[in-house]
C-alpha cells in the first residue's frame, strides 16, 4: 500500500475512530487500528469487539492495500508533525509502515488485516432514515441519567422504543429518569432496544466534529438487528452491540399525580441549586426545598458551611418541604429548555416530576432524599 494524504484530513480520521479503541484488553491486535484502500478512498475501522468506528478519508492511492496500524503511537506522531503539508504513508508486505512528511521519515511496525477482527457490513435492507440532529438532541436530554454500575448492565444504556410513528428514549439510573419522544416519519417499525451509553456519547461526538446542531435536517441512516444497532453518517458508520436484558417498566415510575406543583423560572431555580449545592455535603448531600405561598426556601448545610435563600414560584397550596440531591435536579434543569419548570409532587417521598411548561415532547423524574 503506498498513499499520499493531507496531515489534517489522517489526523482528523485517527481522531474520529479513536473512541472505539480498547484501553483494556488482553488482545494486543486490539490497540491497533486498521487502515485499508477501498473504492479509490483510505477506510479506517477501529474496534474493541463491543462497538466499532468506520470512516472514509480522501487520499491520492499510488497502490492498494491494507495495515494494522498501532494506534498511539501514530497518534502522537502525527500530531508532532507540521499542521500543513502532505504525509506519504506506505506498508511493504512484511508489515513495515514507512510515514515520510517534510524532512521527517519514521518507521513503524503493523500487522496483517488477517489478524483484525472483522467488523459486520451495513444491513442496507432494514435500514431507516432519522435526522441527526433531532436524535442528538433526544439523546442529549436523557443519556446523563442513565446508570454507570456495571452490575446493573440493562441501566447502562438508552432504551429506545419506535412504536406507530413515535421515537421515545428513556433512562434511570434508579435514582433519577430522563423519557424524551418524538414523532417521526416512520409508520412500519417496531422495536425497542437498550442502545449503550458508549456509543451514544460516540454519536454525539461525532455530531460535535460534523459541526451538525440540533435543528440540522442532515439525515442519517439506522439498522438495528436482534443484537446489534449500526449509524450511519456523511462518511462515518458507528456500529455496536446492543445491551441485553429486559429494561424496567418505566411508565410506573412516572408520577400520574399532581397534588403539589409549584412553578419556577428555570434559570433562577437552576441557579439557586448550583448554589445551594456549594453548601451541600460533598458527597450525597441534599438541598432542601420548602414551599409556602407564592415562595420556595431553598437551603443547604454541611459541617463547615450553609446556605439559604428565598426564590419567588407559582405556588398556592400548604406548606410542604423536600429534599433532593442537587446534582440530579442541576442535570434535569439543564436540559429544560423552556423559560419555566413545572415540578410535581404527592409527598416528600414520592418520585417528583420535573416538567417542562409549554413542552411536552421531555420530562424528568428525580427520587426525594429522605430531610
Amino acid at each position: 500500500m503506498k498513499i499520499t494524504i493531507s496531515r489534517d484530513e489522517l489526523a482528523q480520521g485517527v481522531q474520529t475512530i479513536q473512541s472505539a479503541l480498547s484501553s483494556r484488553t488482553t488482545l494486543p491486535i486490539l490497540l491497533n487500528f486498521l487502515m485499508e484502500t477501498e473504492d479509490r478512498k483510505i477506510k479506517v475501522v477501529s474496534t474493541d469487539l463491543e462497538m466499532g468506528v468506520k470512516h472514509y478519508l480522501k487520499a491520492d492511492i499510488e497502490s492498494d492495500g491494507s495495515i494494522t496500524i498501532p494506534a498511539k503511537k501514530f497518534s502522537e506522531i502525527l500530531h508532532s508533525l507540521p499542521e500543513t503539508g502532505d504525509i506519504e504513508l506506505s506498508a511493504d508486505a512484511g508489515g513495515k509502515i514507512t510515514l515520510k512528511c517534510g524532512r521527517s521519515r519514521f518507521g513503524i511496525i503493523g500487522a496483517p488485516k488477517s489478524e483484525y477482527p472483522v467488523l459486520p457490513d451495513f444491513n442496507k435492507a432494514g435500514a431507516f432514515e432519522l435526522p441527526a440532529g433531532l436524535v442528538g438532541r433526544m439523546v442529549k436530554r436523557t443519556i446523563f441519567a442513565a446508570s454507570s454500575d456495571e452490575t446493573r448492565h440493562v441501566l447502562n444504556g438508552v432504551f429506545w422504543s419506535v412504536k406507530g410513528g413515535v421515537l421515545e428514549m428513556v433512562s434511570t439510573d434508579g435514582r433519577r429518569l430522563a423519557v424524551c419522544s418524538q414523532k417521526i416519519a416512520i409508520k412500519d417499525k417496531e422495536f425497542s432496544v437498550i442502545v449503550p451509553t458508549k456509543v451514544l456519547s460516540e454519536f454525539i461526538r461525532l455530531l460535535t466534529v460534523l459541526e451538525i446542531g440540533e435543528d440540522d435536517q442532515e439525515v442519517m441512516q439506522v439498522s438495528v438487528t436482534e443484537n446489534q444497532i449500526t449509524f450511519k453518517l456523511k462518511g462515518t458508520t458507528l456500529l455496536s452491540r446492543l445491551v441485553g436484558g429486559a429494561f424496567p417498566n418505566y411508565e410506573q415510575v412516572i408520577p400520574t399525580k399532581r397534588e403539589v406543583v409549584f412553578i419556577a423560572a428555570t434559570k433562577d431555580l437552576l441557579a439557586v441549586t448550583k448554589r445551594a449545592a456549594l453548601c451541600a455535603q460533598d458527597r450525597g448531600g441534599a438541598v432542601k426545598y420548602a414551599l409556602s405561598k407564592g415562595v420556595i426556601h431553598v437551603s443547604s448545610s454541611s459541617q463547615n458551611n450553609e446556605f439559604a435563600e428565598d426564590l419567588a414560584v407559582d405556588y398556592s397550596g400548604a406548606d410542604f418541604a423536600v429534599a433532593f440531591n442537587p446534582q440530579f435536579v442541576l442535570d434535569a434543569l439543564k436540559h429544560v429548555e423552556t423559560e419555566k419548570t413545572s415540578v410535581a409532587m404527592t409527598s416528600p417521598v414520592n418520585p417528583a416530576l420535573f416538567e417542562p411548561v409549554g413542552e411536552v415532547s421531555y420530562r424528568f423524574v428525580v427520587m426525594p432524599m429522605r430531610l
